[in-house]
């Protein structure tokens, strides 16, 4: 029968199990998760669909409770498992990251000597629950030793990222399509699973270099008119709101940037004081000109300009409308624009905006 690997954790769950998909392929036949199916309702239907023909399957589970997670490891069975990281999602729900930790920990519970864990030994909460596991192991990371290392990540001319990707003794480089240092990380994860089931390192390679981005996810779109639209619209927390501010900085280099946000969801009792800290950070980073969406949107602004904004840049907008009409108004050629919120708050709206707006500038 085949292995099952599952993949779990705060932020770039989906990359990764693309990423892993895309590797194990190289030698296998995989099923992996479509979509979102990775719940309690999704996930017993991906499993419907395992044939004797799936070598592989690579399934991703999310939560938003305690015990979620559990549930599915005890429905899928896997021998091989990842915690990508445990960070600030589902706080609403959780409490605090000790609770995020405890449920993600879920899929560590009762492993066998002989299953296999991917440890990502750059999180400090994930290396101290592996730490005390004893099954196999291997680790991943950038900072240390790690069996599986990522070193040098540098932009790829707007095409992604180069990195060497050492593994055991054998080192290659390697052109990833797509971008931030959350993505080398995800990437990284992907090369340890591809691993642990014995592809080898131009197997590896070749998975990651040929692997697409999903839309929302971290994905560089250019329009006609030379601006840039860098796509995070699928979710935000304050994790991952800020890799994607650093990848953006480092992206647009000198050019004037743009930031269309939505609101964070899930974050529980502290929503107004997260927002208002994040506004305050988003104000300090020298964006040309801000526009907020959601209930949350006057909190970012609040923070935004006791950062010393001008009031004149920082927009506070009611609808999906109200934005890409902002936008017309103040959009140059050469601009990059970010756009970034939480599920619930489509803002894939503002790409599909973008993308079809009649004429040039």
């Amino acid at each position: 029968s085949g292995k099952v690997v599952a993949i779990t954790g705060s932020n770039g769950k989906t990359t990764t199990k693309e990423m892993a998909a895309r590797i194990l392929a190289e030698r296998f036949n995989v099923l992996r998760t479509e979509g979102n199916l990775n719940n309690l309702i999704g996930l017993p239907l991906m499993l419907l669909r395992l044939s004797p023909v799936h070598e592989v399957a690579v399934l991703e589970m999310g939560m938003s409770g305690l015990g979620e997670i559990r549930r599915l490891k005890e429905i899928a069975e896997p021998q091989v498992s990842l915690i990508t990281n445990i960070g600030r999602a589902h706080l609403e729900f959780l409490g605090s990251l000790e609770g995020v930790a405890r449920a993600k920990g879920e899929l560590w519970e009762g492993l066998k000597e002989e299953d296999w864990i991917a440890v990502n030994v750059d999180d400090r909460r994930v290396a101290e629950l592996a730490s005390r596991l004893k099954c196999r192991k291997k680790t991943f990371g950038i900072l240390g030793k790690a069996d599986v290392r990522g070193e040098d990540p540098s932009l790829d001319n707007g095409r992604g990222i180069r990195l060497a990707l050492r593994i055991g003794g054998m080192k290659r480089l390697v052109s990833l399509p797509a971008f931030g240092r959350h993505n080398v990380y995800n990437a990284l994860a992907a090369a340890t699973l591809g691993d642990i089931l014995g592809v080898g390192l131009e197997g590896i390679a070749a998975g990651l270099e040929t692997f697409q981005i999903y839309p929302g996810r971290g994905r560089l779109i250019r329009l006609a008119e030379g601006v840039s639209i860098l796509d995070d619209s699928y979710n935000a927390n304050p994790d991952s709101l800020r890799a994607t501010l650093l990848t953006f900085a480092e992206m647009k280099e000198g050019n004037r940037g743009i930031l269309v946000m939505g609101d964070m969801l899930e974050i529980g009792a502290s929503s107004a004081e997260v927002h208002e800290q994040a506004g305050k950070s988003i104000g300090a980073m020298g964006f040309e000109h801000l526009f907020f969406l959601g209930e949350m949107a006057k909190k970012l602004t609040e923070g935004a300009l006791s950062s010393g904004m001008g009031e004149t840049k920082v927009h506070f907008c009611q609808t999906h409308e109200e934005v890409l009409k902002g936008l017309e108004k103040v959009i140059e050629r050469g601009d990059w624009i970010l756009v970034k919120g939480s599920r619930g708050m489509h803002m894939e709206r503002i790409i599909d905006g973008l993308q079809n707006r009649p004429g040039e500038l």
